[in-house]
């Protein structure tokens, strides 16, 4: 026997996928306007900080730590870089085939 979705299971699907689509605005924000100088900025001067925290000898914990969060940026930067690959894949359409 198949089962049909009821309305009310309907509509709380179609308001799951409307909030999914607007949770992250000032990522969205980034991509579409690929204005990265002012996050650039940030994560360059946190990264640097970050650096010598990881340099510093005041103890194991910061450097590691320090170290984390510089591994932390550069994820970020890595998943911002796919998320614009993947707007330049989508805005160029399917390809032939």
């Amino acid at each position: 026997m198949t089962r049909f979705p009821n309305q009310a299971s309907q509509n709380t699907m179609r308001e799951a996928e409307t909030s999914a689509i607007h949770q992250f605005p000032e990522i969205e924000k980034l991509i579409e306007t690929e204005d990265f100088d002012r996050i650039n900025k940030s994560f360059t001067v946190a990264y640097e900080e970050l650096e010598k925290l990881g340099k510093s000898k005041g103890g194991m914990g910061k450097s590691r730590d320090a170290k984390k969060a510089m591994k932390a940026i550069e994820r970020v930067m890595d998943l911002l870089r796919e998320l614009l690959k993947m707007k330049y894949q989508i805005q160029q359409g399917p390809g032939p085939g």
